[in-house]
C-alpha cells in the first residue's frame, strides 16, 4: 500500500504526516506554504480518516482540561489529546495518540462517509493541536513559544512581546515593507549554543505574514500602547515573571514546567529586555534600531 508524506518544519523540529489516503487534498493553511521541506523528520504522524475510535479514557487519567476545546491524558504510556467543538456533537472530532517524547503519534479525524478519495481533507494538525504539540516538544528541553511578533531586520532580531491587545500585529504591519516578519503572534525561541534564536512559526494572528526564518535574538520589547516611544531597560527578576506571562508554559508536566522557568531565567540574563511604549506609526521602526 502507498503511503505519502508531508513535511515541515518549524524552529529546527522537522514534522512528516503520513496517510494511507491521497494527501494531496489535505486543506494545510496558506501559512505553511514556507515551510514545507524535505529534511528527515523528526516527528513522525500517521493520519487516519474516516471514523474516531472509542478509546476508554478514565477521569483519573486526565492530566489537563483545557475548558474550551481539548484535554490531554496519559493512558498505558501514551499521551491522548481529545479534541471536540460544539459543532462536531457530543463525540470527538479527532483524537491524537503519541508516545511519551510525542515524536511518534496517529491522528484519527473523523469525516462523513460521502467524503471521497478526492474531495478536500481537514489538517489532522489544525487548531489548536499543532500548537499544543508544540508546546510539548519544546517543554521536553527544546525551548519556549512565547506570544510576540518577531522581526527580522536585516540580521537585527527583534522580539515584541505583547497578550491580546498591546500591539503585536500593529508591529508587524508597520514593518512588513522594512523587514522580514516571523509572525505576528507565536514566536519560538531555542537556545543554540551560547546564544538564544528565534524561529518564525505558521501559527500567525491577524496578519498573515510568516516566515520560518531563524537567527539569534537580539532584544526583547514588552508593548505597551503610549503617546509617544520610549523605552526603559527591565532587571533579569521582573523580565523573567513578564515572560511567563507571556509564553505557553505546559501547565500538565511538572518537569516540563521546571525547564520552562529556568529557560526563562537564563533567556532575561542573556538578552536585553525592555518596555516599549510606542506610538502606531513608523516612527517606532528607527527608534527601535537606535535603542542601545
Amino acid at each position: 500500500m502507498k503511503i505519502n508524506t508531508i513535511v515541515f518544519e518549524i524552529a529546527e523540529i522537522v514534522f512528516a504526516i503520513t496517510s494511507d489516503r491521497p494527501l494531496a487534498p489535505i486543506c494545510m493553511e496558506k501559512a505553511y506554504e514556507g515551510f514545507f521541506c524535505g529534511a528527515k523528520p523528526d516527528v513522525t504522524i500517521h493520519a487516519h480518516y474516516g471514523d474516531v475510535p472509542r478509546i476508554p479514557l478514565r477521569d483519573r487519567d486526565r492530566v489537563f482540561d483545557s475548558e474550551m476545546n481539548w484535554s490531554l491524558y496519559h493512558a498505558d504510556g501514551k499521551n491522548v489529546f481529545v479534541l471536540r467543538s460544539p459543532a462536531a456533537g457530543p463525540f470527538p472530532y479527532s483524537i491524537a495518540v503519541f508516545d511519551n517524547d510525542f515524536l511518534q503519534g496517529e491522528i484519527f479525524v473523523r469525516i462523513p462517509e460521502s467524503v471521497g478519495f478526492q474531495d478536500s481533507l481537514p489538517n489532522p494538525l489544525g487548531y489548536p493541536l499543532s500548537e499544543v504539540l508544540m508546546i510539548c516538544l519544546l517543554a521536553r528541553g527544546r525551548g519556549i513559544m512565547i506570544h510576540s511578533c518577531g522581526i527580522d531586520d536585516d540580521g537585527h532580531g527583534y522580539l515584541f512581546a505583547g497578550n491580546s491587545t498591546h500591539g503585536k500585529t500593529t508591529i508587524a504591519r508597520l514593518w512588513k515593507d522594512k523587514a522580514i516578519v516571523l509572525n505576528d503572534d507565536r514566536i519560538v525561541i531555542r537556545r543554540c549554543g551560547d546564544h538564544f534564536r528565534m524561529f518564525g512559526t505558521p501559527f500567525h494572528g491577524d496578519y498573515s505574514g510568516v516566515s520560518p526564518t531563524g537567527l539569534p535574538l537580539e532584544k526583547i520589547f514588552f508593548l505597551l500602547h503610549a503617546d509617544a516611544n520610549n523605552t526603559r531597560r527591565l532587571s533579569n527578576i521582573k523580565t523573567t515573571s513578564m515572560i511567563l506571562t507571556r509564553c505557553f508554559p505546559p501547565l500538565w508536566n511538572a518537569e516540563g514546567m521546571d525547564f520552562t522557568l529556568d529557560f526563562c531565567s537564563q533567556l532575561t540574563h542573556a538578552v536585553p529586555c525592555y518596555e516599549l511604549d510606542f506610538v502606531p506609526d513608523e516612527s517606532v521602526i528607527d527608534f527601535v534600531r537606535c535603542v542601545k
